[in-house]
C-alpha cells in the first residue's frame, strides 16, 4: 500500500465536500486517513479559501463543541483543476 501525499488527500477532501458538509470526524472516515491529518489539511485548504471551517458549539450526539467543513465556490474551482 502505497502512502497518499497531502496534495491527493486536499484532493480527496475537496471530492467528498461537493456532496456536501462534513464534521473533521465523517470526513477522516470516508477519505481513510488520520484525524491530524484531516485537519491540518483542511486548515491549509482554508487558508486558500477553498473550504469553510465553521465551529459550532454542541454536537446533538455528545454534547461537545465540534467543527463542520464545507466547500466554497474557490474550491470547486480548484478541484476543477486539479
Amino acid at each position: 500500500m502505497t502512502k497518499r501525499g497531502s496534495q491527493q488527500i486536499k484532493k480527496d477532501i475537496l471530492k467528498v465536500l461537493t456532496s456536501g458538509t462534513y464534521t473533521y470526524a465523517e470526513l477522516e472516515r470516508k477519505i481513510n486517513t488520520g484525524y491530524r491529518s484531516i485537519v491540518s489539511n483542511c486548515k491549509e485548504l482554508e487558508s486558500f479559501q477553498a473550504v469553510k471551517i465553521e465551529k459550532l458549539d454542541k454536537h446533538e450526539a455528545n454534547g461537545k463543541p465540534y467543527f463542520q467543513v464545507s466547500i466554497t465556490n474557490n474550491g470547486r474551482d480548484i478541484l476543477k483543476r486539479l
